[in-house]
């Protein structure tokens, strides 16, 4: 009992210098101000806690080993792809309608295509009927690339498609992201016994404990015989169609692809390819190779985002599309903890006299990110910003519409996690009946919302507006 007294002082003293030392390594790690704060915060008023928080989600021993392998923007043979598929910058210009074409092409010399045909998908019920029967149908190659990936019935079921099309020939590659997804070692060895390509994005350890760690790939992709593509909202897990065993409604969007559009979402599951095997995907095997059967006039354009990126691709073109409107900004979002650029933006457009309705849900699956949410909407409302919460279930889509002309569907949340630690993707579209048509659905969601007026803001509970305000602290590292 005497030793354990004795050495009591000497680990309370060498904690304090371990905090110390960290508090200082946060500092000079130059992080937004907003997230060093976050993290000095948790470590401060949860001394265990708070250092197991920020080792899991905020240490930088991740980014480290992300940067020993060169992403899409500074890889040689990416870009001579790249360079070889697209045309001149002066086919990027679209009119006067918007900017959209020359922001993309400035940020990562993306393309907008012109030849493309698309279908919204509503809900897992839509999509994975249709994505079940193309896969069937594949004859050269299928690549898939999901944050969650389960192999529950939904996920069994096309992992038996998958292993089935390789043993016909068809050259199947598979990326699962090593945190999001649940896949049994059993169905990992029968993928590879069936000679199908599958790798984990960044595995970690204990990943059921790492729900939230950073840097995760959170795209949705799916790319068949370069002519047709997916992308959205949808995970594969059974929870996503309607009615499931969590007895949660689950209202997502996803998109369908067939054109010019496919290739460029070919280049992002190439990037991501690339870091989990190096290997360089050929271009003979790349090419779009249907170009007279596409039936749309559909313009578009296919845009990435990466946590080690140079810009916040998606956060700028969501930021262009808000400051642009001129009528009217429809956003669905499951998660709403925007940055300070996105914040400004959606209160001056609204102050400027364009209407901004945005619905996130009232039954969150997160609840740390529900309450944190909160924070943001006194100030939105008070600018004149129409905030709805979602009663029928879970708000999963992440869709914006301006002006009934541009419109975008992907896997982008707007909080600071999709902008600033993830890999996204998103189709951006220029289209008036695409508009329309996501406007109709959007209106669909209303009937099932209610509008949350101020004065419900300002009556909750005490204790509700503490723990939404401690939740806040945390948004930048949520």
């Amino acid at each position: 009992m005497d030793l354990l007294y004795n050495i009591k002082p000497y680990l309370l003293i060498s904690y304090y210098v371990f905090i110390s030392v960290l508090i200082f390594l946060i500092i000079i790690a130059n992080k937004k101000p907003e997230k060093s704060f976050a993290y000095i915060f948790l470590i401060l008023l949860f001394p265990i806690g708070g250092v197991l928080i920020y080792f899991l989600l905020g240490a930088q021993y991740q980014k480290k080993r992300i940067y020993t392998h060169k992403r899409y923007y500074n890889n040689d043979y990416l870009y001579s792809l790249k360079k070889s598929h697209n045309q001149s910058k002066e086919y990027l210009k679209i009119g006067t309608n918007t900017k959209l074409p020359t922001l993309f092409y400035n940020i990562e010399h993306v393309k907008f295509t012109f030849e493309n045909s698309i279908k919204f998908l509503q809900n897992g019920e839509e999509k994975f009927p249709l994505l079940i029967e193309e896969l069937k149908n594949a004859k050269k190659s299928i690549h898939i690339e999901y944050y969650i990936f389960n192999d529950d019935d939904i996920g069994q079921k096309i992992i038996d498609i998958l292993c089935q099309k390789s043993l016909v020939g068809v050259k199947i590659r598979m990326i699962y992201d090593g945190v999001g997804s649940s896949i049994s070692k059993k169905n990992i060895q029968k993928l590879k016994n069936n000679k199908v390509e599958v790798f984990p994005y960044m595995p970690v350890f204990f990943s059921r404990l790492a729900h939230r760690a950073n840097y995760r790939n959170h795209r949705k992709i799916v790319v068949i015989d370069n002519e047709i593509g997916f992308l959205g909202g949808i995970n594969v897990a059974d929870k996503y169609i309607n009615p499931n065993k969590n007895n949660l409604f689950w209202r997502d969007t996803h998109l369908i692809i067939k054109g010019q559009a496919v290739i460029e979402l070919q280049f992002v599951f190439i990037s991501d390819w690339y870091f989990v095997s190096q290997e360089k995907i050929p271009l003979s095997e790349i090419k779009y190779s249907n170009s007279d059967n596409i039936q749309g006039q559909i313009p578009m354009g296919i845009l990435g985002s990466d946590y080690d990126s140079q810009y916040q691709s998606i956060m700028e073109v969501f930021f262009s599309m808000i400051t642009n409107a001129r009528n009217e900004v429809l956003i669905a979002t499951p998660y709403f903890l925007p940055n300070e650029s996105i914040l400004n933006a959606l209160k001056i457009t609204a102050k400027s006299g364009v209407r901004i309705r945005i619905i996130i849900p009232k039954k969150p699956d997160i609840k740390t990110a529900y309450y944190a949410s909160q924070t943001y909407l006194k100030e939105l409302l008070l600018s004149g910003v129409e905030v709805y919460y979602y009663t029928k279930g879970m708000m999963h889509a992440k869709t914006m519409i301006v002006d009934g002309y541009i419109c975008t569907v992907g896997s982008t949340n707007m909080d600071y996690r999709s902008f600033n630690l993830n890999s996204e993707v998103n189709a951006f579209i220029l289209d008036n009946t695409s508009a329309n048509i996501m406007k109709s659905q959007f209106e669909i969601d209303l009937k099932d919302s209610y509008k949350l007026e101020l004065e419900e803001l300002l009556n909750r509970k005490w204790y509700i507006k503490i723990i939404c305000s401690i939740a806040r602290l945390m948004a930048p590292v949520l």
